[in-house]
């Protein structure tokens, strides 16, 4: 009976201590399961698992550097970017279109050859005493005027709307137009003997022995541009068509009077996307071409004194004789010949901040184009 109580108790003690061993071992277990996978089970192991479970670290160095290098390989979500334009910028993007930053700034260069019509060639003015010349007295009639301009302007935009740009310019335009012009005069118009008369014979003898035939009439003006404009885009996977209207203004600061033009321009393009040249450390571009065409409704209008022109000598002979006061002035109005061109363009995103434009025009109006810009 004694035996058998001693076995019970004996039973009962090591129930109870493999029952705390394996407490233990759960608590362990619970703490540090990567340390409890090396360590075999004995009260040794035991005692060092208590042991261990009271320091700070609870995962050995393999483990850290695991767990570590599975933190750096995870990549990091990047963050969709959001301005306050354009309007509706952020819902575009969440589309899946690319918007351009939304301000920009560039400086343009634009040379343009073109034929040009002149409506009308006047003088006034002219006389002496109390003798006073009409307008009437002189018949300029324009054969051919050639036009060259040269403008050079500084570009502030921003995008309105996703689809919409908004701009304005300001900067200097010089240029000149030659005309090929003959002066002649109608003594039937006037008073048999009078002094408009006489003076229409003059002017007639002088026209018709070659005097006053294709003489060459040069303007050359200078001025300041001001304009505002807009443009409207769309496209479709890489290709793009874009619509640019704008209005601009030059007030010469010679000669007096203005030139208005109105500008209608759509293009068609395609995007290339250009891969990174690791050699020149370039990351990946873009390059856009297009065509297109250019509408222009231009109104010129040139006034001044006739002692400012540069005419030749025996229309300038007859003008001195005619103004001995320097009193006589001019008046010239004159349009495109053709208000359409054929444009041929690209533009060069160097990167996403900084690009390249170049357009050249030709058929009716020759022009080029250049421009340099940062967007921000």
């Amino acid at each position: 009976m004694l035996s058998t109580i001693y076995i019970h108790k004996l039973l009962k003690n090591q129930i109870k201590m493999k029952s705390s061993t394996l407490l233990v071992l759960l608590l362990a277990a619970l703490i540090s399961p990567l340390t409890l996978a090396s360590v075999p089970v004995s009260e040794t192991a035991t005692q060092e698992l208590i042991e261990r479970s009271a320091k700070p670290e609870l995962v050995n160095q393999d483990t850290q550097s695991n767990t570590q290098r599975k933190v750096i390989s995870v990549k990091a979500v990047p963050v969709q970017e959001s301005t306050f334009l354009p309007f509706w910028g952020d819902e575009a993007r969440a589309r899946g279109y690319e918007l351009p930053l939304p301000f920009g700034v560039s400086i343009s260069h634009m040379n343009i050859r073109q034929n040009i019509d002149v409506d009308s060639i006047n003088f006034d003015g002219l006389g002496w005493d109390s003798y006073q010349m009409p307008s009437s007295l002189f018949d300029i009639q324009v054969d051919k005027t050639r036009q060259k301009s040269k403008t050079d302007t500084l570009k502030l935009d921003l995008w309105l709307l996703p689809f919409m740009n908004i701009y304005g310019v300001v900067g200097q335009t010089k240029g000149s137009s030659l005309s090929k012009v003959s002066v002649n005069s109608d003594p039937s118009n006037y008073k048999f003997g009078s002094m408009n008369w006489i003076i229409s014979n003059i002017i007639k003898g002088m026209h018709d022995n070659g005097q006053l035939k294709d003489l060459d009439f040069k303007l050359d003006f200078k001025g300041t541009t001001l304009g505002a404009g807009t443009t409207f885009v769309g496209g479709y996977e890489n290709w793009f068509a874009t619509l640019d209207m704008n209005y601009t203004q030059t007030r010469f600061d010679i000669l007096e009077g203005e030139i208005d033009a109105f500008t209608l321009s759509p293009r068609v393009g395609y995007s290339f996307t250009i891969p990174a040249i690791d050699m020149l450390n370039m990351s990946p571009s873009k390059l856009n071409v297009w065509v297109g065409s250019m509408y222009q409704n231009v109104q010129q209008e040139f006034k001044g004194s006739l002692s400012d022109l540069n005419m030749p000598p025996d229309l300038a002979g007859l003008v001195n004789i005619a103004d001995p006061d320097g009193k006589g002035r001019f008046d010239v109005r004159q349009h495109l010949e053709s208000p359409w061109n054929v444009l041929l363009g690209a533009q060069y995103e160097v990167t996403r901040n900084f690009n390249l434009i170049t357009e050249f025009g030709f058929a009716e109006r020759n022009s080029f184009f250049v421009s340099a810009e940062y967007r921000f």
